[in-house]
């Protein structure tokens, strides 16, 4: 049976990385906290196609659609979207415009980034603990998966304190943040900045916004997520 009533929903924006998607699902549902709903919002475009990545998408649909923390949804991304929208911007608002987010709190994950398995916990438990606090942010860890499977240590993110308006842009990764799911009618549609040539930023334009209506947004210092640059990201690693 699935979630129906979750603390946090969990936005996983998805588009063709079948190799890494598998990882990123995995580390988000065995979490030691488990009323959430991780909301795949999928791309789509491997529907109809024939092709290995194809199947292996059709694979993890089979796999993940009916486990009961997920709810796997097609966004219909046209091919040609990243030249009139950003892609991940206008996929995590068509999600909130659906009435997707459930529950007190949200977060938004990438389909080639990991949770530690204490993310929810952590993260939603402080909020639980702090009526005051709007949002809340943890450390995180960088990785990059080379062409040939290696993988390299980063320096990442630390959480060492609150931070306000001004402190997030380019500075902090959309993956390390959650908030209060009622900060989303402060803020306002379009949520993330949609414009082509925020692509590479949405997510830190996004958390300035939601700065400003939160005030602070408190610190958790703990590591509880990887950033993790592969083969198949927008921005690889050589």
């Amino acid at each position: 049976m699935k979630v129906l009533s979750p603390a946090v929903t969990c936005v996983l924006t998805s588009h063709m990385k079948p190799p890494y998607l598998g990882d990123a699902l995995t580390s988000a549902v065995e979490q030691t906290r488990r009323d959430v709903c991780i909301v795949v919002a999928d791309s789509g475009q491997w529907i109809g196609e024939h092709n290995q990545a194809a199947a292996d998408m059709a694979a993890l649909y089979a796999k993940w659609s009916r486990h009961p923390l997920v709810e796997w949804v097609t966004t219909g991304e046209r091919p040609g979207l990243r030249y009139e929208r950003c892609p991940v911007a206008w996929t995590a608002n068509e999600v909130i415009r659906a009435g997707l987010v459930r529950g007190r709190y949200m977060c938004t994950f990438y389909d080639d980034d990991r949770y530690l398995p204490r993310f929810f916990e952590v993260m939603a438990g402080y909020l639980d603990d702090h009526p005051d606090a709007q949002a809340v942010m943890c450390s995180q860890a960088w990785k990059a998966i080379r062409h040939d499977g290696t993988i390299q240590d980063a320096s990442g993110i630390r959480a060492t304190g609150p931070r306000g308006p001004g402190q997030f842009d380019c500075q902090v990764d959309g993956g390390q943040v959650m908030w209060r799911t009622s900060l989303l009618d402060a803020i306002g549609d379009p949520w993330l900045p949609e414009e082509p040539d925020t692509c590479n930023h949405s997510d830190g334009l996004f958390l300035e916004r939601l700065a400003r209506v939160a005030g602070t947004v408190h610190a958790v210092e703990e590591v509880l997520c990887e950033n993790r640059k592969t083969p198949m990201s927008t921005y690889a690693p050589t």
